[in-house]
């Protein structure tokens, strides 16, 4: 014969395994989740809240379980409100040109940092604007985001500047591509080691023989440009003997710009023994260029470009470049934001990918 307490334990365990039916998000309240739970109401709000503490690892789990079995969804409106949370992350691209989302390295950042918040509950507001543009616009400073992501071009005290008015909103800062400094600044870096491309892509050429070289760079500053540029000059300067470098603005890197940038330089001071492309597109254009002058690569020139993107490799021949990691810079400037917001402060100040040469027949 069974007895009552087996009796009731057999009960409760079938009322457990019997699912119950999902309601659609907003009837299941929170208390009816710490019901199922065996827990507080207070236990559930700190788990949503993220206030575990203590808090043992089965009941977690327990809790996260009934939330998601229940269908509970927690009022986003009044959650914001308790947390002094917006549930978005802002995203300003400073950049001259209207088209900035058509920059590969933009478009990969932008992506793996709007991916990596999306799959946390976070949107992207994203933002392109002039430096002037930004020195005027009402709508930045009156933004109401949790933690701004941000892309800058421009002279160092441009630059410089803007960090300094974003800094004064309160909210903490992710910089990709930057090489200024802000120290004591709610802010984390995330870049490349765009210097060591420089000098990757310089010595690659310079062990071929070349010592005329051309730079070819956009006319808008952009602090990874600058610090690939000083790349190559710091590699050229390791050869002995002569050599020369002139670095050929491009206006906004398009293929008719770069192209009739590198045809006034060539006409003026003769054809290089190496071009330099700032990013992929630019080595795209030159080689186009030095082809329809009936120059063979790398016997009469050699060509790089820096990114490796997916459209290097179709090229002909293919073009040597330096691979980049904008995607997982943008997924990992998520990451670091979701932390900060967590925690209350960035674990890292600077976090510094590395780069690498992809070799092809351009050399």
């Amino acid at each position: 014969m069974k007895s009552a307490k087996s009796g009731e334990a057999g009960e409760r365990l079938a009322r457990k395994r019997k699912a119950a039916p999902r309601r659609a998000p907003g009837q299941v309240t929170l208390r009816e989740v710490a019901k199922a739970a065996g827990v507080s109401p207070m236990t559930v709000s700190n788990l949503i809240n993220e206030r575990v503490g203590t808090m043992r690892p089965e009941t977690r789990l327990r809790i996260a379980a009934e939330i998601d079995r229940l269908g509970y969804r927690p009022h986003s409106l009044a959650r914001s409100l308790r947390l002094s949370r917006h549930s978005s992350i802002g995203m300003i691209i400073i950049d001259e040109a209207p088209h900035y989302l058509a920059d590969p390295f933009t478009t990969q950042i932008v992506a793996g940092l709007s991916n990596r918040l999306n799959s946390n509950g976070y949107g992207l507001l994203l933002q392109g604007l002039s430096a002037e543009a930004f020195a005027s616009s009402p709508l930045v400073r009156g933004i109401r985001t949790d933690a701004i992501g941000i892309i800058l071009s421009g002279p160092d005290a441009t630059r410089r500047a803007i960090v300094e008015t974003l800094a004064r909103l309160g909210q903490p800062l992710v910089l990709f591509q930057e090489t200024l400094r802000f120290p004591g600044a709610d802010l984390c870096v995330i870049r490349q080691a765009d210097r060591e491309g420089g000098r990757l892509v310089a010595r690659e050429v310079l062990r071929l023989g070349a010592r005329r070289l051309v730079v070819l760079a956009p006319a808008t500053d952009w602090p990874a440009i600058d610090e690939r540029t000083a790349g190559v000059r710091e590699a050229a300067g390791e050869v002995a003997g002569a050599t020369e470098l002139r670095v050929v603005r491009c206006g906004d890197a398009e293929l008719r710009d770069t192209q009739a940038a590198l045809a006034r330089d060539i006409d003026a001071h003769g054809p290089p023994d190496a071009i330099l492309a700032g990013n992929d597109q630019m080595g795209i254009a030159a080689m186009k260029l030095m082809a329809s002058r009936g120059c063979a690569m790398p016997r009469d020139v050699a060509i790089t470009g820096f990114n490796a993107f997916e459209f290097w490799q179709y090229t002909e021949p293919v073009l040597t470049t330096v691979r980049s990691r904008a995607y997982e810079m943008g997924a990992r400037g998520g990451e670091a934001i979701l932390k900060r917001l967590t925690a209350g402060a960035f674990d890292q100040a600077e976090i510094v990918y590395p780069v690498e040469l992809q070799r092809g027949a351009s050399t």
